[in-house]
C-alpha cells in the first residue's frame, strides 16, 4: 500500500508541476492587462486613448465573431 501512496504522490506532484507551467502565461497575461488597465485608469501614458479603443475592440471582437459565425450558419442553412 506504501507503494501505491507513493506512486500517487509522484503522479500529483507531475501534474502540479505540468498544470503551473500551464498557468505561468496565463498569470503573465494577467498581470499585463491589470496594469495596462492601472495606466489607462490614471492616465499616464500618450498612449491611453490607443489602450482604451484597442480594449474596446478585444472586447467587442468575439462578440461579433459570434454574431457573424451565427448569421452565416442560418444562412446556409436555410
Amino acid at each position: 500500500m506504501s507503494q501505491l501512496g507513493e506512486m500517487g504522490r509522484h503522479a500529483g506532484g507531475l501534474y502540479r508541476k505540468a498544470l503551473r507551467r500551464a498557468e505561468r502565461p496565463v498569470e503573465r497575461l494577467e498581470a499585463e492587462t491589470h496594469h495596462l488597465h492601472e495606466i489607462e485608469q490614471r492616465g499616464e501614458s500618450g498612449a491611453t486613448p490607443f489602450i482604451a479603443i484597442g480594449g474596446l475592440i478585444l472586447f467587442l471582437l468575439p462578440i461579433f465573431l459570434v454574431m457573424l459565425g451565427l448569421a452565416l450558419a442560418a444562412y446556409y442553412l436555410a
